[in-house]
């Protein structure tokens, strides 16, 4: 299966990453790379931080000059399989042979023309490793990568949470009014002070763009491949219109619904969080299965969803259930039929806006995201009995690892 792997990994270079649209996002994270270290026309080096990210993706996007060969997208694929091969291994030493290979062909099958052409690997497995650390009770390390995972992508802020409730029981559960022990203390110091570091020095370098990652994301449409795209869908099969729209580098739909659709995906992950956050604290959900299913309402709350997003959750599903699911399979196949097949089979790219998106197109997305929708809705209001029986069994685990 790693011969497979390897090989399968090793052909989609040439074959989808050199292809006519296969490294746009390459392109784009070279792009980044030269103007911050090498300065522009208009920016002197060291001074421009990529607009739609937070500071710390400027490391990734800076693999593209290392070695400075001329062809990126060679050298930045062979890292990212270089990164993945090492999660490979992470994953045989800390689960097992089954969930290395779970996770292997979890992001060969759903991530074809991202996994090598994306950086959102690096974020994922930063989070898989801060699992893994608090597991073995090394809560420090675990806020360090917690924190590198939000100055590199963001979402890893919301799982913040979890690793300190995850902490806070490890420590014996003190009282909920009572002082915060130390090492807990020491833990939410070592995260703020990291991730206000990073935002201070990027504030320094960029005075008018340090918080640029936050105002980007919050003014973007609703994009296609969202969950609030398909109920846009949905909505117009009952007369409320919906219509494309080309912006922010993606292809979105928007309609009347656009606003409320808006509000309600921000109350549905706030109250998703919230509600994550409840039942670990209650013992209904351990601490893997709470990153989990923060990780899912992150995913369908939010009013983008990029297919490398899909990549934010295969760790994780292959460290806490380390078995194959048809449930995620289908996902993964469903996700590499939407990007890249059916956008280039549509042609569905450059810059112009279709008058309309095939219905086949909607329907393999809203498919996806209905199946993603049920996963979460599962972590969300599992039985409660059951779920009980899972935290134990989970906790049982995690004493013999």
């Amino acid at each position: 299966m790693p011969a497979a792997v390897l090989l399968t990994l090793l052909a989609l270079i040439p074959l989808e990453l050199h292809s006519k649209l296969g490294h746009g996002d390459i392109d784009l994270y070279h792009r980044y790379a030269q103007v911050f270290w090498l300065g522009s026309f208009n920016s002197p080096p060291l001074r421009s931080l990529p607009l739609e990210y937070p500071p710390l993706s400027i490391a990734p996007f800076s693999l593209t000059l290392l070695p400075p060969l001329g062809d990126y997208i060679t050298i930045y694929a062979i890292w990212m399989l270089a990164i993945f091969a090492a999660g490979y291994f992470a994953f045989r030493r800390y689960e097992s042979g089954r969930a290395a290979e779970v996770f292997a062909v979890y992001c060969v099958v759903g991530g074809v023309s991202t996994l090598l052409g994306r950086f959102d690997l690096i974020p994922a497995l930063l989070i898989v490793a801060a699992y893994w650390l608090a597991r073995a009770r090394r809560f420090d390390i675990a806020y360090v990568l917690i924190a590198a995972g939000t100055l590199t992508k963001l979402y890893p802020l919301l799982l913040l949470p979890i690793l300190l409730l995850e902490h806070w029981r490890a420590l014996g559960s003190p009282r909920l009014l009572s002082i915060p022990p130390r090492p807990l203390l020491r833990g939410i110091g070592i995260f703020g002070g990291l991730v206000i570091a990073g935002f201070a020095i990027a504030r320094v370098l960029n005075p008018e763009g340090w918080l640029s990652p936050f105002s980007y994301n919050t003014i973007r449409p609703i994009q296609v491949e969202s969950v609030p795209a398909t109920i846009l869908w949905v909505g117009s099969w009952l007369g409320l219109p919906a219509w494309p729209d080309h912006s922010f580098h993606s292809f979105n739909l928007v309609g009347p619904l656009t606003g409320v659709l808006n509000s309600l995906s921000t109350l549905a992950l706030v109250g998703g969080c919230l509600w994550i956050y409840w039942r670990q604290l209650t013992g209904h959900l351990s601490f893997g299965r709470a990153l989990l299913g923060c990780t899912l309402v992150i995913i369908c709350t939010s009013r983008v969803f990029s297919p490398q997003y899909l990549i934010w959750v295969i760790p994780l599903v292959a460290a806490i259930e380390r078995r194959y699911e048809p449930v995620w399979l289908a996902v993964c196949l469903l996700t590499t039929l939407i990007y890249p097949f059916a956008y280039r089979g549509y042609q569905l790219y450059g810059l112009s806006t279709p008058d309309s998106y095939p219905v086949v197109f909607l329907a393999l997305i809203g498919a996806r995201n209905a199946l993603l929708v049920a996963v979460t809705v599962r972590h969300l209001l599992p039985h409660l009995g059951a779920q009980r029986q899972t935290v134990e069994v989970d906790r049982a685990a995690q004493r013999v690892a």
